[in-house]
């Protein structure tokens, strides 16, 4: 009787397919939360704007106490920046015949996005902080 043939193992499909749907949908990906941080930094500010219009917090601002208030606005509206340039296209000089050049313009895009996007999501970590402290000293005033 004879042995049965040794089989080089083979990659697993189900990785090897989950590995490239990975890399075909993460500059979508990013984009995607991009707009996600555009949509939840308008809204952000559009109610806090509202809030401090309509508040009596007006006579109040003067000075570095108006900064308190009005940090938590250009926190946001520098999220918002940043996510928005995660968004905007750029022409990139690619030789379509090299695999090689394919690879490192594709990953020169998404490292430039993701940066993109990873300050846009630390600004909007800090103006929570901003948040937190210009409530704090809203209350603490009343």
């Amino acid at each position: 009787m004879s042995e049965p043939p040794i089989l080089p193992i083979e990659p697993n499909p189900f990785w090897r397919e989950n590995a490239q749907k990975l890399v075909a949908e993460s500059v979508s990906t990013i984009e995607d939360v991009a707009k996600q941080l555009i949509v939840i930094n308008s809204l952000l500010e559009g109610i806090y704007f509202h809030a401090i219009t309509f508040s009596e917090v007006k006579p109040v601002l003067t000075g570095g106490i108006a900064a308190i208030y009005l940090a938590p606005i250009a926190l946001w509206l520098l999220s918002l920046m940043f996510a928005v340039l995660t968004l905007s296209p750029k022409s990139y000089k690619i030789n379509i015949n090299s695999s090689r050049d394919s690879k490192e313009r594709f990953e020169e895009i998404v490292s430039k996005k993701q940066g993109m996007l990873k300050i846009s999501e630390a600004f909007l970590i800090v103006s929570f902080v901003a948040l937190i402290v210009t409530v704090t000293h809203h209350l603490v005033a009343v």
